[in-house]
């Protein structure tokens, strides 16, 4: 049955692996070895389904340590009400307001949306992805440092969206900085993400414009991915402009 909701994990780097949830495979939650504290740190929590996939995951590796929200919306904090029974959930100062409250619903603008895409995601962000507010214990801000990561700042799409990176293997976990699929869940070649799910598309670009100053070697978006290759800058840069 956990095969239902997630896919197997998959190792992406050193001590990084990514569940694959949902039915089309497109929603992303990464576990990450925590040295500090033992067990994996769950950084985003994805849709709600995936819960039991995520916790299973996490017991070979001593289960969970805490949980990391990339940001509040519906789809990333899906599971982090049942996570919480197991760990701390954790995310920035800026993002707690939405992942305490509507979960993105406050600054959307769906009315801008195809009227299919508008059906389709008002559906599954309230019946499918989303698993209600979840109480924020702790925040984090740009410059802390997570069992080896450095949280940076990648607002834009959202209040408070936040990455990881890893100077030594220049790994980046971003979230929704960017999207590599388009409204229909279709992979896409990274792209800003769309505006009628924007905070501040023109914010949201120059956040892609950050990540790719970073040189990173591998990013590890919210949804599909991972970007890797040597065009990686090159396509990054692309997405900003």
């Amino acid at each position: 049955l956990r095969a239902i909701p997630a896919a197997s994990p998959e190792e992406l780097a050193d001590g990084v692996w990514v569940l694959r949830g949902g039915l089309t495979r497109t929603m992303n939650v990464y576990l990450i070895r925590d040295g500090e504290r033992g067990g994996v740190l769950v950084f985003d929590a994805g849709e709600k389904g995936m819960a039991t996939s995520i916790v299973a995951t996490a017991i070979p590796h001593g289960g969970i340590s805490r949980v990391v929200l990339g940001h509040g919306d519906t789809d990333h904090r899906g599971a982090a009400p049942a996570l919480r029974a197991y760990a701390d959930v954790l995310c920035h100062p800026d993002a707690v307001e939405q992942a305490q409250g509507s979960g993105g619903r406050d600054y959307w603008r769906p009315d801008a949306l195809p009227l299919d895409v508008r059906l389709l995601h008002g559906f599954t962000h309230r019946f499918v992805w989303d698993g209600g507010p979840v109480h924020i214990d702790g925040t984090v801000r740009e410059g802390d440092r997570l069992t080896g990561f450095e949280v940076i700042d990648l607002p834009g799409h959202a209040p408070g969206l936040i990455g990881l990176w890893r100077e030594r293997d220049r790994v980046a976990l971003v979230s929704d900085c960017f999207y590599m699929n388009d409204m229909h869940g279709r992979p896409q070649p990274p792209s800003v993400p769309l505006d009628a799910y924007n905070l501040d598309t023109a914010q949201a670009k120059r956040s892609i414009a950050k990540l790719a100053a970073s040189r990173p070697a591998i990013v590890l978006p919210g949804h599909l991915g991972p970007l890797t290759g040597p065009d990686l800058v090159a396509q990054l840069r692309a997405a900003a402009a």
